[in-house]
């Protein structure tokens, strides 16, 4: 499977390299003084568990010309690039298939403005980083030597087609862990619904080693995790997949506290949580957009909820450069 990757963030440029070196024909596109950079220097990764250093030399493209061609071209990049870019992407004849990875909490509808539903499937990486400086600093799993967090997919009419098992073995060869779902639209929206109350609780308290200190905004992150989840279900989306749900509704606000400060003072969070909040606050702040629609159709009251969107709407952070924090 010809494969490109458009988005040479963290983990566009951490899959191309596991690609890359499972021996998939692959080729990734950058842009701009990155591609320059690229183009001399390798991709250069960094573990942030391990301090592992290691460069590759990839197949590399500057722009999509009209007669290049690919079995599938994998689209990681915030949800407010991939809006600009969707219709660039609709006049391209020679790609047949596009998985878009990332947060969408808006559904499908404007990808098929440009894209016919056959030519489309979306899904969600495994990990996090930030690109500083032309480096990658990344994780793909919760903790140190732990397994490598899975990719997710899922067609939009939740069945499973022959491309889906194609997608699915170039990920589980080159060494990354698979989940399908069958609704993929409620997995995106929920995962939307953890992620925006997370990301204005870490502005709010200002990283996530004070978040861990911060009882009073970590129980408004509860408490907005559950409102928004109330919503979706409210307005018929009701398959979360994720555990962590029924453990926010069935836990008491004490002993979940007590859980959140350990997640919050770890590495992990450190990296894929607040790196990627400080280089993402534009992305945030649609995904808040979105979501927000959503709560005006339920009709229903989400005080906690707010109150953290309107931190991503007011933090001075919102689409400042990630600066790299603590180095172990």
């Amino acid at each position: 499977m010809k494969t490109l990757i458009i988005g040479a963030g963290p983990l566009g440029g951490l899959y191309a390299t596991l690609f890359y070196r499972a021996g998939k024909d692959v080729t990734l596109l950058a842009r701009n003084s990155y591609y320059h950079f690229l183009k001399q220097n390798g991709i250069v990764l960094v573990n942030e568990f391990t301090g592992e250093k290691t460069n590759e030399h990839l197949k590399l493209i500057s722009s999509l010309g009209d007669q290049d061609t690919y079995d599938l071209a994998i689209v990681i990049m915030r949800k407010n690039s991939i809006k600009k870019l969707l219709p660039d992407l609709g006049k391209t004849e020679n790609i047949k298939h596009f998985l878009f990875m990332g947060n969408n909490a808006g559904g499908f509808d404007e990808y098929l403005k440009f894209l016919p539903e056959e030519k489309i499937l979306f899904g969600f990486p495994g990990g996090g980083g930030s690109r500083i400086d032309n480096v990658v600093y990344y994780i793909d799993s919760e903790k140190p030597n732990g397994k490598r967090m899975p990719v997710t997919l899922g067609e939009i009419d939740g069945t499973e087609k022959p491309r889906t098992k194609q997608i699915q073995d170039l990920f589980r060869t080159s060494g990354i862990p698979v989940n399908t779902v069958n609704d993929i639209d409620s997995w995106l929206k929920y995962h939307v619904a953890f992620v925006l109350p997370v990301a204005g609780a870490l502005l709010k308290s200002g990283d996530n080693y004070k978040l861990a200190e911060d009882d009073e905004t970590t129980r408004k992150y509860i408490r907005a995790v559950r409102e928004g989840g109330r919503v979706l279900k409210s307005l018929g989306w009701d398959k979360t997949y994720n555990i962590k749900f029924k453990l926010f509704n069935w836990l008491p606000e004490r002993m979940l506290i007590s859980i959140l400060k350990k997640v919050f003072s770890s590495k992990f969070a450190e990296v894929a949580m607040m790196m990627h909040v400080n280089a993402a606050g534009d992305e945030m702040a649609e995904l808040g957009y979105e979501f927000r629609r959503l709560t005006e159709r339920s009709k229903m009251e989400t005080p906690n909820l707010d109150e953290l969107l309107d931190s991503i709407y007011n933090s001075k952070g919102v689409g400042k450069k990630s600066e790299k924090s603590i180095t172990y």
